[in-house]
């Protein structure tokens, strides 16, 4: 995937551990997250009702399920995030000092 940027710069998104992509959960979603690792991944392990093997699949699945997409260009700082409409959303920094690396992990 290739989105262009409005400063002309193109944020590539074909490969994994990208420091300008991040994956965001909405806060209405964490706790229901959290609470579907713990009731249909880590309580049916202990008590013998799935296979370790087929959680480390149900949980990528719960994780994911709720998030969205977002890219950084580390040109001007832009965010584009994935909008609940499946369309991309440009959000610019208020000045040119902005952190163009505010995606990238610890």
């Amino acid at each position: 995937m290739k989105i262009g940027c409005h400063c002309g710069e193109v944020i590539r998104d074909q490969t994994d551990y990208l420091a300008y992509k991040a994956h965001l959960t909405p806060d209405l979603n964490w706790f229901g997250v959290l609470d579907g690792i713990d009731e249909e991944v880590i309580d049916p392990v202990a008590s013998g009702q799935l296979l370790v093997e087929d959680a480390y699949m149900m949980s990528r699945r719960i994780v994911a399920s709720p998030t969205r997409t977002m890219w950084q260009c580390n040109k001007c700082g832009r965010l584009y995030i994935e909008g609940r409409d499946s369309k991309l959303h440009c959000y610019r920094p208020e000045n040119s000092e902005a952190d163009k690396d505010i995606l990238r992990g610890q």
